[in-house]
């Protein structure tokens, strides 16, 4: 069985800066003035399950107007990921899924754009107790059954992610996403895909460079 394991933010979704991108915005909106840093940091406490979804929109001082559906409903795909999630189990990948996330948002982004008919599993922070670049965090992901890291491909925006990545094994894939600048890794030369449909056409079965090393 030969698997693929996927970020979300920044690859299967549109915003790798999700707090900058989706969060802030949002909180902006229903009238939120604490800083960026106090809300990242009660966002990170929140993606390790230090606190409930409810208990963050607490800390940041709107429980009375911000709620789990609203704020997922700011989330967009990527463009391409359907056909690209698609194409990926037609070409005898099982795709898997490591993100930095709490798990009701999660779970609700799933169901909302229905992805888990194409993904076996998701490896989300809260519930596995690490956020990437933590080495638990693709600890967790070794242990699924019949992988091996050395045959799979690993595809994050952030390249800070992938040196952990290949600390841990895996194949690394940068996939360009708007927040890939802002996590440099000095001296990594890794294959990188710009859309969808170019990470599919890479990884497909008649490509067989991704498998030499």
């Amino acid at each position: 069985m030969r698997f693929v394991v996927l970020d979300a933010m920044g690859v299967l979704y549109r915003h790798g800066n999700v707090v900058g991108g989706v969060l802030v915005p949002y909180l902006r909106d229903l009238g939120c003035t604490l800083g960026e840093t106090d809300i990242r940091a009660v966002y990170r406490r929140c993606t390790l399950r230090l606190l409930s979804t409810d208990e963050l929109w607490t800390e940041l001082e709107v429980a009375d107007r911000a709620s789990d559906a609203d704020y997922c409903s700011r989330h967009e795909l990527t463009p391409g990921t359907l056909d690209t999630l698609r194409g990926l189990r037609e070409a005898g990948f099982t795709p898997l899924v490591l993100t930095n996330d709490a798990e009701p948002w999660s779970a609700r982004l799933r169901a909302r754009f229905g992805l888990d008919q194409y993904v076996d599993r998701w490896f989300v922070s809260s519930e596995i107790g690490a956020r990437k670049p933590d080495p638990m965090a693709y600890h967790a992901v070794l242990e699924h059954p019949g992988l091996e890291a050395s045959h799979t491909v690993l595809v994050d925006d952030r390249p800070t992610n992938l040196v952990a990545a290949r600390s841990a094994g895996f194949r690394p894939w940068l996939f360009q996403s708007e927040d890939t600048a802002a996590h440099p890794a000095d001296a990594f030369d890794v294959p990188v895909a710009r859309s969808m449909a170019e990470l599919l056409t890479q990884l497909s079965p008649g490509r067989r460079d991704w498998r030499e090393g």
